[in-house]
């Protein structure tokens, strides 16, 4: 249930949806759309409320089916502009100017229709399905909250490709990568040779198919696959730690001493928090079309970061369900053309 306490005053509310709505405006082309005003609506409130496009065009009162039409016109790359734009307006506040901390992850969105669809991957078992649109992210922690700084499609479990995406559109935006955190899934011996070569520092948590190991283990270790010639091996510090009775193993670069390199990979667990946040604010459909599944999650990305913006460095906190609260009611008030006139 929303506090009323959380949500904030009558003219922040207005500004909260005239703060979404202009963002997504200024970087969509509908080419002179007859309702291309009400499609933005449309599309915002069905990723505010976690619906689907038809029924939330009703409630604006626009054909479900000509919004959608509109929306397959889109180009999803679009709104990874509002996200630099996001990303810059960061940096004039005063934030990212210094060497970034970077957890990089992916997230599955799971699928139940025709494994044969455009850009489904095989995942791990969850809610009664294996298939999943899967996409790859670079995170960094912002007063408490993750910001998005890079997303990518993935369509395989090679870490190296998307990874080099990753971190060249992060390099794009003028920021600096001093360490990046990788879970157990990205454990690879080209990537970790890759990132030795371009000079940056990591922290792997690794699987271990060795010899039994025991905390506080601290050496040089190189790898011995069987795939890869002496040459193409990797070398790099394998460090152990024991947390809450579980051993946990790290491939690093760094000096850091031991208890750092368990506390400074901590910092990577909240990507999963910033998932489900940004799940807050992803649209549903049921579409074949890959377009519009990517159109979706990036909105979601956009308006989760166009959130963490809204809150930066503000006096008064307002939870995302007090946003979107605030959001949505704005978008179905009948008299929402002379409340947009009023801001």
């Amino acid at each position: 249930m929303t506090s009323y306490n959380a949500i904030p005053k009558r003219k922040d509310k207005l500004k909260a949806y005239l703060y979404f709505k202009e963002a997504i405006n200024n970087s969509l082309n509908f080419e002179h759309a007859r309702n291309s005003q009400n499609t933005i609506k449309t599309l915002i409130l069905a990723a505010i409320d976690n619906g689907y496009v038809e029924g939330c065009a009703q409630n604006l009162q626009l054909c479900g089916q000509t919004a959608r039409n509109h929306l397959k016109q889109l180009n999803p790359q679009q709104l990874l502009q509002i996200n630099q734009q996001t990303i810059q307006k960061m940096k004039q506040k005063g934030a990212l100017t210094k060497p970034l901390t970077i957890a990089v992850d992916w997230h599955d969105i799971m699928y139940y229709g025709n494994p044969t669809a455009e850009g489904i991957v095989g995942a791990m078992p969850k809610n009664g399905s294996c298939l999943a649109y899967r996409f790859a992210t670079a995170s960094v922690l912002l007063n408490g909250q993750r910001m998005t700084l890079a997303v990518a499609p993935m369509f395989d479990r090679s870490a190296l490709c998307h990874v080099k995406h990753l971190l060249g559109c992060i390099s794009e935006l003028g920021l600096n990568v001093k360490l990046v955190l990788f879970d157990r899934g990205y454990y690879s011996i080209d990537l970790i040779r890759y990132l030795d070569n371009c000079g940056v520092k990591y922290i792997i948590h690794i699987p271990w198919h060795g010899k039994p190991l025991r905390a506080g283990v601290d050496r040089l270790h190189v790898t011995t696959t069987c795939k890869k010639r002496k040459s193409e091996q990797a070398a790099f510090r394998l460090v152990t730690v024991r947390q809450k009775g579980k051993l946990l193993i790290f491939a690093t670069n760094t000096s850091f001493r031991r208890r750092w390199v368990r506390k400074t990979f901590r910092r990577r667990w909240g990507i999963e928090t910033s998932y489900r946040l940004i799940g807050m604010f992803l649209a549903k459909t049921t579409s074949k079309l890959y377009r519009l599944r990517l159109l979706f999650f990036f909105l979601a990305i956009v308006l989760y970061n166009l959130w963490v913006l809204w809150n930066f460095r503000r006096r008064r906190y307002t939870p995302a369900y007090a946003l979107k609260y605030n959001v949505r009611l704005c978008l179905v008030l009948s008299l929402l053309a002379d409340l947009e006139a009023c801001g």
